[in-house]
């Protein structure tokens, strides 16, 4: 096992760090709050989830929810620092067969992908080769969540507000809607599956598109998931599918990204609404 090379300690390091000397009480900390988007919550995963790895980089798509409604939404490329009480969890699958488990605070890279229902989650490639590793999946636990940056390279500096929207009561009042097992919740969760199967550019093969599905539901996969969320998930996917097979220059990943993203805002209007009917 690797976990000695980061510390549990570090993502823990890294909350409390951003949480000394909060800059709130001053007018141009409010005046730089009112202008940063909004802070966002990571949706745990069920299963790891495998980064796709290229040029470099490897890159994965996350389920994600907007914690604070009166802000603006992210831009594309906004880049975020993690918080939270818990530890992303890196999982290598070595060359040799083996598989390793550690620590990934310090490693990643957050940016949003222009709405607040998915972030990219990315680290340098070369990393994998330092680790003989021939793939990389991520384990998101419950209760993490992200802190947007005022600027690309500077650490983020958060307000006394924007650390309670990330640690505080409504950030744990959250996981009521976005990691209860609803068929909503679950159909958004086999949806991010698909997503990070397919490529994140350009379209994907007939063969890749039709064999996507059975893929994501493997039998561990399946044990997960309630059948209604599993229906409502086959029914995008169905759908989306069948704009490509009729001719239509659709991608798929980029359909099931839309549905994706429909459902997570339906799920978060629901949070801001304080309604437990799912």
């Amino acid at each position: 096992m690797f976990r000695h090379l980061a510390s549990f300690g570090l993502c823990l390091g890294l909350a409390a760090g951003l949480a000394t000397g909060p800059v709130s009480g001053t007018t141009e900390a409010r005046a730089a709050t009112s202008e940063l988007p909004q802070v966002l919550g990571l949706v745990a995963t069920r299963l790891p989830v495998p980064l796709d790895c290229e040029d470099g980089s490897c890159t994965g798509f996350f389920s994600a929810f907007c914690l604070q409604e009166h802000r603006p939404k992210p831009d594309a490329g906004h880049v975020y620092d993690v918080a939270g009480d818990g530890d992303i969890t890196m999982i290598v699958q070595k060359k040799d067969g083996s598989t390793a488990e550690f620590s990934a605070a310090g490693l990643l890279h957050f940016e949003s992908t222009g709405a607040y229902t998915s972030v990219r989650i990315s680290m340098e490639g070369h990393r994998l080769a330092a680790l003989d590793a021939a793939a990389v999946s991520l384990s998101v636990p419950r209760r993490i969540s992200l802190l947007p940056r005022s600027e690309p390279t500077v650490a983020a500096r958060p307000s006394d507000e924007d650390l309670e929207a990330a640690l505080g009561e409504k950030r744990m009042l959250a996981e009521g809607y976005f990691e209860n097992g609803s068929p909503r919740a679950d159909s958004g969760a086999l949806m991010s599956r698909m997503i990070n199967l397919l490529p994140a550019d350009g379209y994907a093969e007939k063969a890749l598109r039709g064999g996507v599905w059975d893929k994501a539901t493997t039998p561990a996969a399946l044990k997960q998931f309630s059948p209604q969320g599993v229906e409502s998930a086959r029914d995008a996917y169905a759908r989306c599918k069948a704009y490509g097979d009729q001719g239509y220059k659709v991608r798929l990943r980029g359909c099931l990204e839309k549905s994706h993203d429909k459902l997570m805002k339906h799920l978060n209007d629901k949070y801001w609404e304080g309604d437990a009917g799912f």
